[in-house]
């Protein structure tokens, strides 16, 4: 599933070619990638050329001379490729672009889960979907921010940062290899973390993301996990292989619909962690011995003395005869 370095490497990919390219054609099918839209609306893109390319987490906004716009979402099996129009297109075509040069641009999508929206470029910047977005992680993680983010929630440390609300782009794979690097707990209540931990897992986000780009970034479209494709990550899809740190089997658990993996040597349940941490409980017995404040004194009831004799208590009253 693309996260963002695919995205990144997808959005770098159209840069190169599209750059100096204008739209011959546009056209789009009738599907779920276009909803709320019409091929008609699609196929005006035709006449435009690319001005730049903008990536938000997941998202890329694609902006086109005379204000024109297109949102491109990759959803779970979205890809765009590039080929001679004399080709054969590919399976699962759901929109494509011709261009001058004689190659088509096509954006296929197997499961119709992506987005293609077009409208004009400072409306769909100000839309709803890109500003609810956190921060880009690639651009350098504010750790206190994260932190707040993290400490204010009671779900697990895999749901939490699965929220694109923290951190934009970071998805099942990104999320589940960033845990393993820094050694947290998946399972563990994101508001428990330390500052000291936030800033660890900022570390190791990073380098989880640094290093998927270095691995996966090439002239080529990249062929997912899923779809065959080589698997360049540490725990991800390798349940029941060695990890690479402490040779424990990798283990697979679902949290929120979506697997995590995880090694349960070099990322211990947290419980069994702070417990240890804290140290054992007091004995009652201990406890008992603890040293106490005195109590303090009744106070004593001053009593006035009538005619030098003390006064006499009043009578009680006789008791009824039972009759």
């Amino acid at each position: 599933m693309p996260e963002l370095p695919e995205v990144e490497i997808a959005s770098r990919q159209l840069r190169r070619w599209l750059a100096g390219r204008r739209i011959v054609s546009a056209r789009a099918a009738k599907s779920r990638v276009i909803r709320g839209q019409t091929p008609a609306r699609f196929a005006g893109l035709a006449g435009h050329r690319l001005l730049g390319i903008e990536r938000f987490g997941k998202w890329m906004l694609l902006s086109f001379d005379g204000g024109e716009g297109l949102i491109s979402h990759l959803g779970m099996t979205g890809k765009w490729v590039l080929r001679r129009v004399d080709e054969p297109a590919p399976p699962w075509l759901r929109a494509s672009l011709v261009l001058d040069d004689g190659q088509a641009l096509d954006y296929r999508d197997m499961r119709l889960f992506g987005r293609l929206i077009r409208g004009k470029t400072e409306q769909l910047r100000a839309s709803p979907a890109l500003r609810a977005l956190g921060p880009d992680p690639l651009a350098g993680i504010d750790v206190d921010r994260l932190h707040a983010a993290l400490v204010h929630t009671r779900r697990s440390m895999k749901e939490a940062l699965m929220d694109q609300r923290t951190l934009a782009g970071l998805g099942n794979i990104q999320v589940s290899e960033s845990l393993y690097r820094a050694k947290i707990d998946p399972r563990r209540p994101a508001v428990s973390m330390t500052r000291e931990e936030t800033a660890r897992l900022a570390r190791a986000i990073d380098e989880s993301l640094r290093a998927t780009l270095r691995d996966e970034d090439s002239p080529e479209p990249i062929t997912y996990v899923e779809e065959g494709g080589e698997n360049v990550f540490l725990v991800y899809d390798r349940v029941g292989q060695p990890c690479a740190n402490c040779r424990t089997p990798i283990e697979r658990i679902v949290q929120g619909g979506r697997s995590t993996f995880f090694c349960p040597s070099c990322q211990p349940r947290w419980k069994r962690r702070a417990l240890a941490r804290i140290g054992p409980a007091r004995s009652p017995a201990r406890a008992s011995t603890a040293i106490r404040p005195p109590r303090k004194a009744p106070a004593r009831r001053l009593v006035l003395i009538q005619g030098g004799r003390s006064p006499r208590r009043p009578a009680a009253a006789p008791e009824k005869r039972r009759r």
